[in-house]
């Protein structure tokens, strides 16, 4: 109310009588000296002394000798003072040593006011009164912490962190609400605030609010997915150290060091990893789990990875790797002698991970994969190991080649750490000798109905046999595996199995399982290069007499799965077409098998040509390389079909009634090809221009009509529909 100053002239008229008002003859000279740029209008003038009544009134008090001034004259009046008030001259309170300093009105008002206990109430300190209205509000419902925590919860969904952290402040002191900074601090997380956070996490300790294990669970989480690991990293161990001191309420549990070990995983820096996985205990709140050695073996898998994409060279980069996987089979060595105590139980997603971690190693390492399966899951090898009489037997090519397989941990390194447990030194009777490979081991069972504890196998376990598979050349115990897996324990493959499967028929050269595994994928699951796989099966097996069919088929499948046919794939089943034997011993079958591929190319080759002609059939969401190589993807196809109609009739593949059309065929083909490359070489400079640009129009691979000496050619051309 007492920012208006005709509010403020009632108000004080009220409590110190008549004496606050300013005459109209004194009003211009008072206000002249205090303003800069005085107002037209007066300061304290209101409704009623604008008025007749209020001109009357004015005149009759005693010491109002002047008249009150209309408000033409007022503003004529105060344009004057304005003119003369301008320089700084007049005014030497304005600037002082280059500072604006306070006017002297300011000052005299602000001693008036204090002397009578009124001071006009500040932007600011309107919004914290009326923020301490509500918060007294609120807490006057909100004396159950639960409640509180849940209307915080409400109040940050909302993104209101200032009014939920005063809440929270004024609450803690008088309520536990542990959980509502909790709230805090998770928000503040989610936003990327990992100093404010802290910062909260702090100031949470000085209001007497002790910090319980889920604080410190969110803390460690949210730093764990902050941008800059390394930055995040020593503020975590500090954190964390300061958890194992004597006097910390809150000791750390297994949650809490899975963490910081995902904290150093991110950061890269193994040493500090391993310091905290010696930390773990054999049983316990803090005893080791699945997890913690799931994420032990990915640092150390994500730490080799990283250090083969710089710039070591190819011999540092093996030592690298033999010493990852020498440390990975430590940690399995201690992960199986936990798992035949009980202690912890395997996962699929453990298996995978040391799975994936010998997959870099060399071809013991990758053999000892299918080891790894029996002694996890119970499921037994389909191939005899690395080095053993029995595989020279399956294998001719390493008969008499027998020997011990290669091992690729360091010898020295081995015996130094031979007499210490990975993450309990302090136990010896834990060492395990790591040269140990994976033997098959009794595994621990239920107490209720006794069943074995082996891991599930699923997906992720599947992909990993058939990329050892593929890595070693092994169709057929990669086909055993795959029946195992989905007919035995009825594991249902997604699309990167199936696509894994595919690339070892695709090695082996087997175009009709090839058409079996296409038979059982979803519509979902295919992709471009399900068909490019399958069509390269198909013509890597072109010595079967039954790789065109299976090509054809193929070819159908393709034809329903996606909307535009995949150049590729075509020219693949073209090369098939051509290359393979035919199936009948009949006169002419090589040529009418060629014939039929052409025949069936046609549509395909329509639509392709639509896609290339319009933008927004096929390349309206495609870049221009993409553009540029779908186009020239379309000529290149062209241009075989070109060939396969000169090889009909040069060599006399089929009979002469048919040249004719295949010459006219044959003539629209190359009209295409000759179009295209003529509107290419003109078009120069544009077209290299073009390549550079995402908004690339393809309007000039468009015949018009009338342009050029073969306007009617390419009208004929277009009407053909080729």
């Amino acid at each position: 109310m007492l920012t208006c100053h005709g509010c403020m002239r009632h108000c004080l008229q009220t409590i110190i009588g008549d004496s606050a008002f300013l005459t109209a003859a004194s009003r211009p000279a008072f206000t002249s000296s205090f303003n800069n740029v005085p107002l037209r209008r007066s300061y304290t003038g209101t409704s009623y002394e604008r008025s007749r009544a209020g001109q009357e009134a004015s005149r009759n008090r005693p010491g109002n000798d002047r008249p009150f001034k209309s408000s033409r004259e007022g503003k004529e009046e105060g344009g004057r003072l304005r003119d003369d008030t301008s320089s700084k001259s007049q005014q030497p309170w304005r600037m002082k040593n280059n500072n604006v300093e306070v006017s002297p009105r300011t000052i005299e008002r602000r001693k008036w006011l204090d002397s009578r206990g009124i001071r006009p109430p500040s932007k600011k300190e309107g919004q914290l009164a009326r923020t301490e209205s509500d918060i007294r509000h609120h807490l006057t419902y909100l004396s159950d912490p639960l409640k509180l925590a849940d209307f915080v919860r409400q109040e940050l969904r909302r993104d209101k962190f200032d009014f939920a952290q005063e809440l929270v402040r004024t609450a803690s002191k008088n309520t536990k609400c542990v959980v509502s900074w909790n709230h805090l601090v998770e928000w503040q997380l989610m936003k990327g605030k990992m100093n404010a956070a802290i910062s909260t996490y702090n100031e949470m300790k000085k209001r007497a609010q002790v910090p319980d294990a889920y604080t410190y669970t969110i803390l460690f989480r949210g730093c764990v997915e902050h941008k800059d690991s390394g930055h995040a990293l020593p503020k975590v161990m500090d954190i964390y150290n300061s958890m194992l001191a004597e006097k910390s309420p809150v000791k750390p549990n297994t949650i809490h060091m899975n963490c910081v070990l995902k904290m150093c995983s991110r950061a890269g820096n193994i040493d500090a990893l391993f310091a905290v996985a010696s930390q773990f205990a054999q049983h316990g709140l803090t005893a080791a789990n699945n997890l913690s050695f799931t994420i032990m073996l990915n640092a150390l898998r994500l730490d080799s990875v990283s250090a083969s994409r710089g710039s070591l060279t190819p011999m540092e980069k093996r030592a690298r790797h033999r010493d990852s996987i020498a440390r990975s089979r430590d940690v399995w060595a201690d992960v199986i002698d936990r798992w035949r105590k009980g202690d912890i139980w395997i996962d699929e997603e453990l298996v995978s991970t040391m799975g994936r971690l010998l997959l870099i190693g060399q071809e013991d390492d990758k053999d000892d994969i299918f080891s790894l399966i029996e002694q996890t899951m119970n499921i037994p090898r389909q191939i005899p190991k690395l080095g053993t009489p029995e595989r020279a037997r399956v294998e001719p090519a390493s008969q008499g080649d027998v020997h011990e397989p290669i091992r690729t941990f360091n010898k020295s390194k081995v015996e130094e750490e031979a007499s210490e447990s990975v993450l309990n030194s302090q136990d010896p009777g834990a060492a395990v000798d790591p040269r140990a490979s994976f033997e098959v081991v009794k595994a621990p069972v239920t107490k209720e109905d006794g069943i074995a504890m082996y891991a599930k196998p699923g997906q992720n376990s599947l992909s990993l046999v058939l990329q050892a598979a593929l890595d070693l050349k092994l169709k057929a115990p990669a086909t055993a595996y795959w029946n195992i897996f989905t007919k035995t324990y009825l594991v249902q493959p997604d699309g990167e199995n199936f696509h894994a499967y595919m690339r070892i028929l695709r090695m082996a050269r087997a175009s009709t399982e090839m058409i079996e595994i296409l038979s059982q994928m979803s519509t979902q699951d295919m992709e471009v290069k399900t068909f490019r796989l399958a069509m390269a099966t198909c013509a890597r097996d072109k010595r079967n007499p039954n790789s065109f069919s299976n090509a054809n088929k193929v070819l159908d499948t393709m034809t329903r799965a996606i909307p535009q046919p995949d150049v590729q794939a075509l020219e693949q089943y073209l090369e098939v077409a051509i290359e393979s034997p035919a199936k009948e011993k009949i006169q002419n079958a090589q040529g009418e098998q060629i014939l039929r591929a052409l025949n069936r190319l046609n549509p395909s080759f329509i639509n392709l040509k639509a896609a290339m002609q319009f933008t927004s059939s096929g390349l309206g969401s495609k870049t221009a390389s993409e553009r540029m190589q779908l186009i020239d993807g379309i000529i290149s196809l062209a241009s075989g079909m070109v060939r396969a109609f000169d090889l009909l009739m040069n060599k006399a593949l089929v009979p002469r009634e048919k040249y004719g059309d295949l010459t006219k065929e044959r003539s629209k083909m190359s009209a295409f090809i000759t179009r295209y490359q003529h509107v290419k070489a003109g078009s120069g400079n544009k077209t290299g221009h073009a390549r550079s640009n995402d908004n690339v129009s393809t309007d000039k691979f468009r015949p018009s009509p009338g342009s050029g000496p073969r306007s009617s050619q390419a009208s004929s051309w277009m009407a053909a529909g080729v």
